[in-house]
């Protein structure tokens, strides 16, 4: 039937099988044969021309609309091609979208969704969530994670690397994180995930050792690379530590909130108003009604309309947060009391050692904040911790009442942070820290620090030329040179080869006496050099760009500022992980296995970090 799409059968009928009968004037022409190749209409159209030359004219025209229709609906092999291009790179996009947004990957189903994709790219064909989720997205996790190994190499991150890790416990999973934290060749500070590794059995030091040591090794990093690992204080975490044989550090955010809650604790006064207080603001969240009420008695007081925050075991700020907001609200609270009860009244004296606690608190909240920075180093913990005690142990106005808890947290927060000017990373990357340098050391601290520095550097500068002499040994050897020597070894006899040997034994190997001295003497020059300059700002001073700037200046410590200036203050990094775990674990992913949570955290935070670029 494909010739009835010829417009010239609109005059003509094929009655028998190669006979096309005229409609206008009834005659019968031939169309070659009554069947096969020799099959045309060339006869009907030459009728038509000749006979009929209005109906002609109609038919070629229609006849050549149709073609110009057809030739440009018809792709050529450069469209097609860059239509495929074009759908694959669509593919790609939906997949890092799913990863980046935290969307279940059934959101490809959602009758909106294709609406949206339908009306944006009218030629793409959406796949089902199974083609996204299996063949696709294992690919980008692939290519990402081969990105990422890259960038943790010892040519762009350097021979050292600081880690992060913490455990996390969901209804159907448990998942260990690593991130890792360097600054790069260029300069820039870099933090990534690493992995967010479901766990199975039960977590005992042992095997959180065997895995922390099992994702080092799937990355390719030698466990001498590992300058520092931050954990929180759980025995099981120490231990696992411990058993690796890793250089590790207490997370100074949890150190902080076990001294505060060591201080409120302590004194009876404060916990009893605290639990009052937590009972207050638990009526109001778990009541919807109490809390529209408020609002109205906050409209009447013309008070701010905030909502009363309720602290939360994990986060020590949260009950700062609550007391602050239970301060601003007094006068609200007292009438909601009076009208409608349910919650517990304070006295003036008790609204009073309200307002002292918060000015107590709130400087460690500032601490907290700075130690949780993205951008923080180790080189904070000393200053901080040693302006946390000058506070604890000035008296005023806003002292009165909590003295005992004051003493107690700074008690709480000289015997855990004891060791703190004897941990050599934390002194050094203090040192290094051109904010602070030797000012925020002891003065006996300072001279070991020096010491430190130097035996960092020796270790540094022996461990170089080691490398340089192994890359120059493991260089092809001239042929002809090899060939030469084996000719000369032929030719010397037994007493010339044992003196050679002797002379290969007791030659000089390395530096003379002369070149250590004097290389000795250059870092001691530089170092005196840079601990007499002049601090920068503490604020608004970007240590890793002044190391930048500085690097050829300082050549010599510039790589000790690398290593010792990369690990953060706490784990807080691996933490926030796991607020986007939380956010993985929903309803709509309760059949979400533990392997694909994992290449979903790993995509959800290194797309971003590559720009998307991998």
């Amino acid at each position: 039937m494909a010739e009835r799409k010829n417009p010239v059968w609109q005059h003509f009928t094929e009655p028998t099988s190669g006979k096309a009968r005229c409609a206008i004037c009834n005659s019968l022409v031939s169309m070659g044969a009554e069947k096969g190749k020799g099959k045309n209409t060339s006869n009907v159209w030459s009728h038509l021309k000749r006979h009929h030359l209005e109906a002609y004219s109609e038919a070629v025209k229609e006849r050549d609309e149709r073609g110009a229709a057809a030739s440009s609906t018809q792709p050529t092999v450069v469209q097609m091609s860059t239509r495929y291009t074009r759908s694959k790179k669509v593919d790609l996009a939906i997949v890092e979208m799913i990863a980046t947004d935290n969307q279940p990957f059934t959101v490809v189903s959602g009758v909106g969704f294709k609406r949206l994709v339908a009306l944006l790219e009218p030629r793409y064909s959406l796949k089902t969530d199974k083609y996204y989720r299996t063949d696709l997205f294992e690919d980008v996790h692939t290519k990402v994670e081969n990105k990422i190994k890259e960038l943790v190499t010892s040519d762009n991150a350097g021979p050292y690397l600081a880690f992060t890790t913490d455990c996390w416990s969901g209804e159907t999973e448990s998942l260990m994180s690593l991130t890792c934290h360097f600054i790069d060749k260029d300069w820039q500070m870099k933090q990534i995930v690493l992995n967010v590794k479901a766990m199975d059995g039960s977590h005992t030091g042992e095997y959180i050792s065997d895995m922390f040591l099992s994702l080092l090794k799937h990355w390719d990093i030698e466990t001498e690379r590992v300058v520092l690992v931050l954990r929180d204080s759980g025995a099981n975490m120490i231990k696992g530590m411990r058993l690796a044989k890793l250089p590790d550090l207490s997370c100074s955010a949890h150190t902080l909130q076990l001294v505060v809650n060591d201080g409120i604790s302590s004194q009876r006064a404060v916990a009893d108003i605290v639990a009052k207080l937590k009972s207050s603001a638990t009526h109001f969240n778990h009541s919807v009604l109490a809390e529209q009420r408020l609002k109205n008695i906050q409209k009447e007081l013309d008070l701010p309309q905030h909502r009363i925050i309720q602290s939360v075991p994990t986060r020590w700020n949260s009950t700062l947060h609550m007391l602050e907001s239970m301060l601003e609200q007094k006068r609200a609270l007292n009438v909601y009391a009076g009208e409608h009860g349910k919650i517990s009244v304070l006295t003036a004296d008790q609204w009073a050692l309200v307002d002292n606690l918060i000015a107590t608190l709130s400087p460690l909240e500032q601490i907290t904040l700075e130690m949780s920075r993205s951008d923080s180093t180790i080189s904070c913990i000393i200053p901080c911790i040693t302006v946390l005690k000058m506070l604890l142990e000035a008296e005023g106005a806003k002292t009165r009442g909590i003295g005992t808890l004051r003493e107690t947290m700074l008690n709480s927060l000289k015997a855990r942070f004891e060791k703190a000017e004897k941990t050599r990373c934390l002194v050094l990357a203090t040192l290094l820290d051109p904010r602070y340098k030797g000012h925020a050391l002891a003065p006996g601290t300072l001279r070991n620090a020096k010491d430190w520095i130097k035996e960092e550097h020796a270790t540094l500068s022996e461990a170089a030329k080691q490398k340089s002499a192994s890359s120059e040994g493991q260089g092809q050897e001239d042929p002809k040179r090899k060939r030469a020597e084996e000719e000369e070894e032929e030719a010397t006899g037994p007493s010339d080869m044992l003196e050679q040997m002797y002379a290969n034994l007791l030659g000089a190997h390395g530096p003379t006496p002369d070149e250590t001295d004097e290389e000795e003497q250059q870092f001691t020059q530089q170092l005196d050099q840079y601990l007499r300059e002049l601090l920068i700002d503490r604020q608004k001073g970007q240590l890793v760009e002044w190391w930048k700037q500085n690097a050829s200046r300082l050549h010599l410590l510039a790589p000790l500022a690398r290593k010792f200036l990369s690990p953060p203050p706490s784990s807080v990094p691996s933490e926030r992980v796991f607020s986007e775990v939380s956010q993985i674990y929903e309803k709509k992913r309760y059949r979400l296995t533990g392997e694909n949570a994992e290449r979903l955290c790993f995509l959800q935070y290194n797309l971003q970090l590559l720009n998307w670029d991998y």
